[in-house]
């Protein structure tokens, strides 16, 4: 009785001091985060952070993208829902940590990447009776890499990063939406061949 009102009274206090329990815990209500899943989408982030610095932001998009869809998802295939999320999160931190006035641009974009990732391979069914559906996951990560796409840009036209120039945002978008494709077909193919064998589905 002491105990639970100890933890009520933190909870009332602040009502984070029960999150990572629940995060951690499936039978406490929450999302199941198993440290397997923590440690991929870190190794993930660490991968798309490190090829980062090919190019300059924002021209960056037209030579990473590919590897950055790729990993995202392989996290979804590999940890579920949230993999996406966190290998976003992780890697916009760490981009971000070295962008200096971009920083909060960068992760914005890095976190909803992997927002639109997750969600759009939900809504896409991209797993189905134990298997991936190549062109569904494609129409996922094309769709999503064109949404982010198109918001980076206009962003960055806005705020002068880039110039208004539809020759340089056409290329930029093509790029992307390639990158997209391949980078849905790569990932499904991954999975099938190297990885579906002794890793869940989401």
């Amino acid at each position: 009785m002491k105990n639970s009102r100890a933890i009520i009274g933190k909870t009332c206090v602040n009502p984070y001091y029960l999150l990572p329990s629940l995060l951690i815990s499936p039978n406490k209500g929450g999302v199941s985060v198993r440290s397997r899943d923590i440690a991929l989408s870190s190794l993930f982030g660490v991968v798309i952070f490190s090829q980062k610095f090919l190019l300059p932001a924002p021209y960056d998009k037209m030579a990473s993208v590919l590897i950055q869809i790729i990993f995202l998802s392989l996290a979804f295939l590999m940890t579920g829902f949230l993999g996406p999320l966190l290998t976003g999160f992780i890697s916009g931190l760490l981009t971000a940590s070295v962008r200096g006035g971009l920083a909060l641009m960068t992760f914005s974009f890095a976190l909803l990447y992997g927002v639109f990732v997750s969600s759009l391979n939900r809504l896409f069914v991209v797993v189905e009776s134990g298997r991936v559906r190549p062109w569904r996951l494609m129409a996922s990560t094309l769709a999503s890499t064109l949404l982010v796409g198109v918001l980076s840009a206009t962003v960055s036209i806005i705020l002068g990063i880039i110039p208004y120039n539809p020759a340089l945002v056409s290329m930029i978008m093509v790029a992307g939406a390639v990158q997209g494709l391949a980078g849905g077909l790569i990932s499904g193919v991954i999975w099938e061949k190297y990885l579906r064998s002794f890793t869940a589905m989401p």
